[in-house]
């Protein structure tokens, strides 16, 4: 089946759309308006998952569905689904750290200036045994493993931060610029692998040249681990080698020569308390629902928008911890695909035994911390997923910028130059939007570019269906996707994405077309048939000159929300015609070995894979259905 809008179609759809937007401009700007200004005001407090004014957004949205007389779509009768995103980990009291020797020695440090425990750390009381291993590395390819013949089970490990000649350009320990071993979530990985007790972590010689720093709490290079994870100055750590007739010193000179000399501190251990507590944050989509009439009415489509942003400066905020305590407003990220979302509900809402398919509004939370929202609705859909046909999102459609109308800017209708027989003209302008998806379905792009041609955007077409927000999930579920994106600019994650830079006509203008495909596809006989595209994600706006960074090898999966004593990496989804799923690697597995190395987390999976060449097939281990399973896998660029 072909998805190509015939010309009487097209009018159909489009010309009273238009028309009758243009009857009542005024009103739906005046709504939309008013909508982005609470949403992106002070009352909600930036959006973040960690402020109530996240939950006074998601009220005000299940208020305006009602009022558009949508349908409840949530738990129990309501507009909510609820669920939650796991939270920083957060330092209480007491915490404590000393080390008890032979002869009734001790060493007792002070909390904040000798020592500091981590947010990988876990909590709880623990005495063990004290070995030195130097950097913590086992590096089969670099001949260098200072775990060889080493019993660490049952025993606290001091490690140095980086790795030996950390600083040497002309001989460095590893060549290869991806190497993983000086990565915090290696060395963990490989403690655990090890059993150890627990780490204690110490700065290297260069990281402790200008006042030696201990690590700030919220430092976070891994998720946390079964065991504790503390920092000691290099002090302390001198003191207990002189202690056991050795030096720092002349130990890290062995190591850079690549001559590990770990040290059991015989006789020495080393007690501590850490209290750290984990914090979950319930959030919520909220879901409203337009039913349709007919024989299509069972099947479902589904308009989605994040109304979560940044709060006041959590993380991705581009001002780093100098955000911290400032409110983001997030007009644009994503205020404007939500106030979007509003106006198409109360348009949908006013069509009274509307006949076609059942139109699912969606406002998604937890998008800014990983698609968490997209991801739960489709663990958990309130409509089969097998019966939803089509998904339209909304993400930053609140700048729409008016741009030369010239073939630099127009990659899809391929307009020659503006110099014509008479000479130069003057250069019309036209407002342009990103459309991806359009390679998702067959005749989707035939579908977009006619309805454009009498909304006349300046339209950059991209064919993939995978990319950094919701419309990702349901791509990975088969299900064909458009994605409306007007462009990135200065303002994206900073406290000044206000709503006073919002287009708001032009916002109006992509909200009209969003109505064009929701009528199309709720209304269509036959459902559009999903494809598989090529390519990831891309931003044809994007104006600032890229740094060139190696691509690190991919298997193409989404990782879950997951954590477990056991380790392993949840595959929440695979990347349609990618190279897990092309392997046999399913959704729901848990990816707990790759190349031979243990894989407890996803920093250790992201070392690791960086550590692999594409084209180069290596084999890794899932648990399915609680046996191992191994698959050879070769990772793309």
């Amino acid at each position: 089946m072909r998805l190509c809008l015939s010309l009487a179609l097209l009018t159909a759809f489009v010309a009273p759309a238009v028309a009758a937007e243009r009857e009542k401009a005024s009103p739906s700007v005046e709504r939309m308006k008013n909508d982005i200004y609470f949403l992106a005001g002070e009352a909600c407090q930036g959006r973040g998952v960690e402020t109530e004014g996240l939950q006074v957004a998601g009220r005000y949205i299940a208020g305006a569905f009602n009022e558009a007389g949508l349908k409840p779509g949530g738990k129990d009768g309501s507009y909510f689904q609820p669920f939650g995103i796991d939270g920083p980990t957060r330092l209480g009291t007491p915490n404590t750290l000393s080390f008890v020797g032979p002869e009734g020695k001790s060493i007792e440090l002070k909390y904040g200036e000798d020592f500091t425990p981590t947010s990988m750390s876990a909590k709880g009381k623990k005495s063990a045994g004290v070995v030195f291993v130097g950097y913590g590395i086992s590096a089969e390819k670099l001949k260098y493993d200072e775990f060889d013949g080493l019993d660490v089970k049952g025993k606290f490990i001091i490690i140095l931060r980086r790795t030996p000649r950390a600083e040497d350009k002309k001989e460095p320990f590893d060549k290869d610029m991806n190497s993983p071993h000086a990565a915090l979530a290696t060395k963990l990985a490989l403690a655990a692998q090890k059993k150890a007790a627990g780490v204690i972590l110490v700065n290297d010689v260069g990281y402790g040249k200008d006042n030696d720093p201990l690590l700030e709490f919220n430092y976070r290079a891994a998720p946390s681990q079964e065991f504790p994870v503390l920092h000691i100055k290099r002090k302390v750590l001198e003191d207990l080698l002189t202690a056991s007739g050795k030096k720092l010193a002349d130990l890290e000179k062995s190591m850079d020569e690549l001559k590990p000399e770990p040290v059991e501190l015989k006789g020495w251990k080393a007690e501590t308390e850490i209290t750290v507590t984990k914090v979950s944050f319930p959030v919520r989509n909220v879901i409203g629902v337009s039913e349709g009439k007919g024989p299509l009415a069972d099947e479902t489509i589904v308009i989605g928008a994040h109304y979560d942003h940044l709060g006041n400066g959590e993380p991705g905020s581009m001002l780093g911890p100098q955000g911290k305590g400032k409110t983001h407003y997030g007009a644009d990220d994503n205020g404007s695909g939500t106030t979007g979302l509003l106006e198409m509900a109360r348009r949908f809402g006013a069509m009274k035994n509307r006949i076609g398919r059942r139109i699912v509004f969606v406002a998604f939370t937890g998008e800014e911390r990983g698609l968490f929202g997209s991801i739960h609705y489709c663990k958990e859909p309130p409509f089969p997923l097998e019966k939803t046909t089509f998904m339209l999102n909304m993400d930053m459609i609140g700048r729409v910028t008016p741009v030369v109308r010239d073939s630099l800017f127009d990659k899809t209708l391929g307009i020659a130059a503006l110099a014509g027989p008479a000479g130069p003209t003057i250069p019309a302008l036209r407002d342009r939007i990103v459309v991806y998806g359009t390679g998702t379905a067959e005749g989707m792009d035939e579908l977009v570019t006619n309805t454009n041609n009498k909304l006349d955007f300046q339209m950059i077409k991209v064919p993939g269906g995978t990319g950094p927000s919701d419309h990702d999930s349901f791509y990975r579920k088969k299900i064909p996707i458009l994605f409306f994106f007007t462009g990135t600019h200065r303002d994206y994650h900073r406290p000044t994405d206000t709503p006073d830079k919002i287009n708001l006509e032009g916002m109006k203008k992509v909200v009209d077309m969003g109505e064009i495909f929701l009528n199309y596809f709720a209304a269509a006989t036959e459902k559009p048939k999903y494809l598989v595209t090529k390519g990831g994600w891309e931003d044809p706006t994007e104006e600032r000159p890229r740094v060139s960074r190696p691509a690190m090898p991919k298997l193409g999966i989404m990782p879950g929300n997951y954590e477990s004593n056991e380790g392993g990496v949840l595959v929440e989804d695979t990347t349609p015609g990618g190279a897990a799923e092309t392997a046999g690697v399913k959704a729901k597995d848990i990816i707990v070995e790759i190349a031979g190395k243990p894989i407890k987390d996803i920093n250790a999976y992201m070392a690791t894979m960086a550590g692999q060449k594409a084209g180069t097939p290596i084999e890794i281990v899932v648990i399915r259905n609680d046996k191992k399973v191994t698959i050879k896998v070769t990772p793309t660029p």
